[in-house]
């Protein structure tokens, strides 16, 4: 008896099978605008540390609708935090960051729940109105100049947690509010780092059992990585040769074009 002829996988078929597994709709022009998209947000999160997912969010829930833009920018914000999480435990000051993080992690499937209810244009248009008052608080120089208070600061976590939920993009209250503190810039840097992994896990969490996290919203985060990390790698490496200065005007103008822009559209 004729022993069967071993099979031999060809490339083209391999081709076709990861082709088949990908869910319809996935490949087409706007995927291609996201990731022009993740390639600027990401040079300008590499050079400033910041201003990713003030680009990301709107711009992908104009694209695809809140309840996968939010989900799509919250998941590629782990690529970062993967990275920048290790080396900010030691300087992090934890006791503020967990006055602010628990409470946001409550206040974060309350935001979830307002993320799948409210219309999706609403929802958008209040993602870059968002962008666009830090923006302006940033550019007119304002600073919060009271006491980091524990029930203030419990406070400022559970309006960023609801925003996060909601919105993707529970930073801004945050930023303004850690920045009002005479703490070292590796201090500052150290703490808004551990609160907003702190938040990503939880939007994690709570998007996975909204059920959010589905298979269109995997595929199209698994291309996405890919520009995100080459613009974090080219903006990391910008920094030594650019005033920043500068390079904080150009990564303001952007946010606040690209936000305005999703605001009127």
């Amino acid at each position: 008896m004729p022993k069967p002829l071993p099979v031999r996988w060809s490339n083209s078929s391999n081709m076709n099978i990861f082709f088949d597994l990908m869910p319809p709709g996935v490949w087409g022009l706007d995927l291609a605008v996201a990731a022009a998209t993740l390639l600027a947000a990401g040079l300008i999160r590499g050079f400033s540390g910041f201003g990713s997912a003030m680009i990301n969010a709107p711009v992908l829930s104009l694209l695809w609708g809140p309840t996968i833009g939010v989900p799509v920018a919250a998941l590629v914000e782990f690529v970062p935090a993967i990275q920048l999480t290790p080396r900010a435990i030691p300087d992090a000051l934890w006791r503020t960051v967990w006055l602010m993080g628990v409470p946001a992690l409550i206040l974060i499937p309350a935001g979830a729940f307002l993320l799948i209810t409210l219309p999706s244009d609403l929802t958008r248009r209040v993602v870059a109105s968002i962008v666009l008052i830090l923006v302006a608080t940033l550019w007119s120089g304002w600073r919060y100049k009271g006491q980091r208070t524990a029930p203030l600061s419990m406070g400022i976590g559970a309006f960023s947690g609801l925003l996060s939920g909601t919105t993707g993009i529970g930073g801004p209250p945050v930023i303004i509010y850690l920045m009002a503190g005479k703490d070292k810039p590796v201090v500052l840097r150290a703490n808004m780092i551990g609160y907003f992994t702190i938040v990503l896990l939880g939007m994690a969490v709570t998007f996975a059992l909204h059920g959010l996290f589905t298979p269109i919203v995997l595929w199209r985060t698994g291309f996405l990585v890919v520009p995100f990390i080459v613009g974090i790698f080219v903006g990391a490496r910008l920094f030594p040769y650019a005033a920043e200065r500068t390079f904080r005007n150009i990564a303001l103008t952007v946010l606040a074009l690209s936000s305005t822009y999703v605001l009127f559209a």
